[in-house]
């Protein structure tokens, strides 16, 4: 998700048709420059090398989300029947072990081409976190280009997000807590004891009751995409 301003001037976007690096390339139509997706950036025409800002996002079923935000807003389509219902047409390539209609451009063998990341771009470095070592820990006490990070990730929705882990000036360290059934995975900061919502970063018990942290933008990607786009990307392992 990107602010589609560029310079104090509103762009609107439409699907070109085109990949780029196998993800999907967009147009603006004030210039018909082309953009990528997944980098945010325009890759050809008079705007190239502007970069949307991104904005804050969480990738997550509906239910759970309606959960999480039950006064949300929804878009409709304007097609008939509920879009909860609808099939997703992709199905088949989430299982196939094909990365997509053209060669990749990178070979990175480090996990899996087809592995789940939450990647993330700070002050132009990035860094991807595997769902599958996320799976294992729920809770990552991370720093990245001096940024304080809390990734969570919850198993039952298979959703992660990342959050800036610094509250009023103080670095906070987080670990799983008790179950919470409505909200996902429920998280305990060492300092003071307090529950928080993992998805939601908000403070749900304790001294810091009503706190709440900072989303940072992210964007879940297959692997084979987000090292396409971002070949110098550092990867999380697993602590041992």
């Amino acid at each position: 998700m990107y602010d589609r301003r560029i310079a104090g001037k509103e762009l609107t976007f439409g699907v070109s048709g085109k990949l780029h690096a196998n993800s999907l390339v967009m147009y603006d139509h004030q210039t018909e420059s082309l953009w990528s997706h997944l980098a945010g950036a325009a890759v050809s025409g008079p705007l190239k090398g502007a970069k949307l800002k991104p904005m804050q996002s969480i990738f997550t079923p509906w239910g759970h989300w309606r959960k999480l935000y039950p006064d949300t807003k929804v878009l409709n389509s304007g097609r008939s029947g509920f879009f909860g219902s609808l099939r997703d047409p992709y199905e088949s390539y989430y299982r196939s072990p094909d990365t997509g209609i053209i060669p990749t451009r990178v070979q990175d063998n480090r996990i899996y081409p087809k592995e789940y990341v939450l990647g993330l771009v700070i002050d132009g470095k990035a860094k991807a976190y595997p769902y599958s070592a996320l799976s294992r820990e729920a809770a990552v006490n991370d720093a990245f280009q001096s940024v304080p990070l809390l990734v969570v990730f919850d198993g039952e929705s298979a959703t992660a997000v990342a959050f800036k882990r610094t509250l009023d000036g103080k670095t906070l360290s987080f670990k799983k807590g008790p179950r919470s059934d409505r909200m996902g995975v429920a998280l305990v900061d060492s300092a003071t004891g307090s529950v928080w919502e993992g998805l939601t970063g908000r403070a749900i018990g304790g001294s810091l009751q009503g706190k709440q942290l900072q989303l940072q933008p992210a964007t879940p990607s297959f692997w084979f995409g987000w090292v396409d786009h971002y070949p110098q990307t550092e990867l999380y392992l697993t602590r041992k």
